[in-house]
């Protein structure tokens, strides 16, 4: 019989039950042994419906009383660090959902504590889960030098409620922020954003331009006052393009890459139109998949940790690697124009 991972659920809302949940349901290694949450009542509808044999409101608890190899904590991310944080301290492997606490100081704080713990901790960037996002990452660093990465995360939504105790840019468009910085594979040595406020008492649309040390340029577009969701990256390079379409106006998980030709295009008004070769790529069929937790990174992002409890073999986004993405967005927000 394979050995499994025995894990605890740390927080019953929204994410675990949406996604993370019915992935660690599906994911034959992990064996989730208790699921924790401040809410009783929330942890005893979760337990039920995953047949999860232990509740608890206190983790401290769930510490003393259960054998344990990593923790999955999945709270609000002002609450992030403190709950991670002690997760460690009692010798647990932690994967913690993005972001990695609400500055670079926390995450960097919980850096530190792995270390002097031992232990890991794997962030919830899920983008770079998604199977699509990977295969076409792939074939682009095949085909080509990459030379530009762009990345737009915009929805429509009153940022000042629903992200109340930190910026929504450090809060959620760290998604996009982490996949152009994970597709550049540099660090950015400078950056200009443009910052506004579409009716809103806080800051809730910013435009960037970036250069990384490899000499990959990059932009990250977002606002939260817009048509509705579009998410979308592009990868660059002299023989081929990119289009990864990850949401526009839903959930869309499909790509197209462009061939380019090798003929220098001018201008198609003198020239006339000519036919280059494109490629299309669905995400779900690439995850063999419609569930959207499974073609969406999420079911990866934990099978990603189940198998590190289980092998040692490195997770994809490491907390040392989520803090590099968080001083990202503060070095994005401190160099305004």
């Amino acid at each position: 019989m394979n050995r499994k991972a025995n894990v605890a659920v740390i927080g019953a809302g929204g994410i675990a039950n949406n996604v993370h949940l019915p992935s660690l349901s599906e994911i034959e290694e992990a064996n989730v042994v208790a699921v924790c949450d401040l809410h009783e009542e929330r942890a005893k509808k979760a337990a039920e419906k995953y047949s999860i044999p232990a509740v608890y409101t206190s983790m401290y608890k769930m510490f003393e009383k259960e054998s344990l190899d990593g923790v999955f904590v999945l709270v609000e991310p002002d609450r992030l660090h403190r709950a991670a944080y002690d997760c460690l301290s009692a010798g647990l492997h932690v994967f913690m959902e993005k972001p990695a606490g609400i500055t670079s100081y926390q995450a960097r704080s919980l850096a530190r504590k792995a270390e002097q713990t031992g232990k890991t901790v794997a962030v919830g960037m899920n983008r770079r889960h998604i199977p699509l996002v990977q295969k076409v990452f792939t074939m682009m660093k095949e085909i080509t030098p990459i030379t530009q990465v762009d990345g737009v995360f915009m929805k429509n939504s009153n940022i000042a409620n629903s992200w109340h105790y930190m910026s929504a840019f450090v809060c959620d468009i760290i998604h996009a922020t982490d996949l152009v910085r994970y597709f550049a594979g540099s660090k950015p040595t400078k950056a200009a954003t443009v910052v506004a406020r579409n009716n809103s008492p806080v800051d809730n649309a910013w435009s960037s331009v970036i250069m990384f040390e490899n000499g990959i340029v990059g932009t990250l577009r977002s606002n939260y006052q817009i048509g509705g969701r579009v998410h979308s990256f592009e990868i660059h390079g002299p023989k081929a393009s990119a289009f990864i379409n990850l949401g526009f106006g839903g959930n869309e998980c499909e790509a197209k890459i462009l061939y380019a030709s090798g003929k220098p295009i001018y201008s198609l008004a003198a020239a006339g139109v000519s036919k280059l070769a494109m490629e299309h790529l669905d995400g779900k069929e690439i995850a063999g998949t419609d569930a959207f937790y499974a073609y969406y990174g999420y079911k990866q992002e934990d099978k990603d940790f189940i198998n590190f409890l289980l092998t040692g073999q490195k997770p994809l986004c490491t907390i040392e690697d989520a803090a590099e993405t968080m001083e990202m967005a503060e070095m994005l927000l401190n160099n305004t124009i």
